[in-house]
């Protein structure tokens, strides 16, 4: 297909300047897979000349054994796979500084929001169906920021979801088609969640899940006996009004620990989990394998039920005695109809020994996987593809803030002077938490931040034009330390990407970005 021969080769598109760099991220120019280094036969690293696509699973799990791993944890345990102990096992020292994690490029805040705002539907392509950018507060989902979107969010301390995010970030698309080669389908759920934040309750999935921590850290609860064994979606556990019960909260977990970038938590299906963040922000991305849907009881169902369907007399098809429905009270002849029903049985078990076959489940859950690739394929390729074509200055759905992909932790930002000011004619707005929702440009945060936010702005629009100040230096401008604690990387950029859609602030052009 398009894509793998893309994955393969890098995508040329000609692009220029940030958007150049972006597109790069997303389209895969450098040309290279993003693999781990390991030991070659010679002591060297390999590339991705020489890895083979089963590799990313070993990757994923390192130091872990494959084979040990499907046969004693696949399904029945939760397990971590610490990178400090991949690291020591299949590198040596003049091999630590790699450039990859798990098998994908190292990432980095402005990556992070440079992805929710794909996902957000900023940019001049929109993201595919399925892939939807979810915001919680306060642990529920809310349309808060529908219009203003993630950087507001993540500042006003709110967590951001992307469901499918392997149809706009081309790291995760890449990795999610490699490790079809060992789990046979897997799709991407990301989260960014700010400091002293936790995204949702604690809650058990209907899908096997890999937990890898891409940046900051994050603490982790799983809980050891599953409610419900193996669960379909509509037994999930503080999902959809289904609570999760409370002698499951009150036993000691099954894992307690924190995960730091590299980390990866494999958790089983209907295991109860929940996760926070305490003094850093956290980005994790959710592998997700949807074990619910190739259980032995559906794909055998499946697979019978479609030899029945297909059967040339039609019999399969044909309604069953309207009696067989009817409360006791109503029935003609209750042993009448049993009977009937019980040839009817014994005819369809004779037709299953025949029809239920290796063969067939095989053919019949093949059909199903090569649906969902071939849907995660097609809409990753046309997304990736129309970003890495598109033209430099085309404005996107929302240009105000499709134009902060400009901002860095090395862009400089400075205020507008009067003059430059009354010639762009926009406003802007500094306000309390909670006021002016939905009228217009709004910049809000939470508690924490608040009064630095006040203080950075306050001081940057006071000097005017003068020599901007890095981003990743905003924070050297609060006058304590105290009030500095919460102000991180990920908080200055969410500042410094606010300011500029909202025009609060302006790039200083005349330092340029950091290249």
């Amino acid at each position: 297909s398009w894509l793998s021969s893309w994955l393969r080769q890098g995508a040329a598109a000609e692009c220029r300047g940030v958007q150049h760099r972006m597109a790069k991220e997303v389209a895969g120019c450098s040309g290279r897979m993003p693999w781990c280094p390991a030991p070659n036969g010679e002591g060297g690293c390999r590339d991705q000349t020489s890895v083979q696509h089963n590799d990313a699973f070993a990757q994923l799990i390192a130091p872990a054994d494959v084979g040990e791993f499907f046969a004693k944890s696949w399904q029945r345990e939760p397990k971590v796979f610490r990178q400090c102990d991949a690291a020591a096992a299949t590198l040596s020292a003049s091999q630590s500084s790699t450039a990859t994690v798990r098998g994908i490029p190292t990432h980095s805040w402005e990556g992070c929001l440079d992805m929710l705002t794909l996902a957000w539907g900023a940019s001049p392509m929109m993201p595919p169906p399925g892939c939807e950018l979810l915001v919680f507060k306060g642990r529920q989902l809310t349309h808060e920021y529908d219009w203003s979107g993630p950087c507001q969010a993540l500042l006003d301390g709110a967590s951001c979801v992307v469901n499918h995010a392997e149809y706009v970030w081309a790291p995760f698309t890449k990795l999610c088609l490699q490790l079809r080669q060992e789990l046979l389908h897997v799709y991407c759920n990301t989260y960014v969640t700010p400091q002293s934040s936790q995204a949702v309750r604690a809650h058990a999935d209907d899908r096997d899940v890999f937990v890898l921590q891409l940046l900051g850290h994050k603490h982790w609860r799983v809980y050891a006996k599953p409610p419900i064994l193996l669960p379909y979606p509509d037994e999930q556990v503080g999902k959809n009004g289904l609570p999760v019960p409370e002698s499951i909260l009150a036993a000691e977990p099954l894992i307690d620990c924190e995960l730091g970038p590299g980390d990866v938590l494999y958790m089983p299906r209907g295991f109860v989990h929940e996760a926070h963040c305490s003094t850093e922000a956290s980005w994790h991305a959710t592998l997700a394998v949807a074990t619910h849907d190739w259980t032995w009881a559906r794909v055998f169902a499946s697979s019978v039920a479609r030899h029945l369907d297909m059967e040339e007399s039609g019999h399969w098809r044909e309604a069953v005695p309207l009696s067989l429905g009817m409360p006791h009270h109503a029935r003609d002849d209750e042993k009448t109809v049993d009977k009937a029903v019980e040839l009817e049985l014994e005819r369809l078990v004779d037709l299953v020994k025949q029809t239920a076959t290796p063969k067939v489940m095989r053919e019949r859950l093949s059909a199903k996987l090569e649906m969902h690739n071939q849907t995660q394929e097609e809409g990753a390729a046309e997304f990736h593809q129309g970003l890495a074509t598109c033209p430099r200055d085309e404005p996107g759905a929302s240009p105000e803030h499709w134009r902060t992909r400009h901002v860095r932790l090395g862009t400089r930002m400075c205020g507008w002077t009067p003059e430059e000011r009354h010639e762009a004619a926009k406003g802007n707005g500094l306000t309390a938490k909670g006021k002016g929702k939905g009228k217009g440009p709004l910049l809000s945060a939470r508690e924490e931040v608040r009064k630095p936010l006040i203080f950075i702005v306050d001081e940057l629009q006071g000097c005017g034009s003068c020599e901007g100040v890095e981003v990743s230096k905003l924070v050297e401008a609060v006058p304590t330390l105290e009030d500095a604690a919460h102000f991180d990387d990920l908080t200055a950029l969410c500042l410094a990407r606010l300011c500029v859609a909202l025009d609060i602030l302006r790039i200083d052009h005349g330092r340029g970005l950091l290249t």
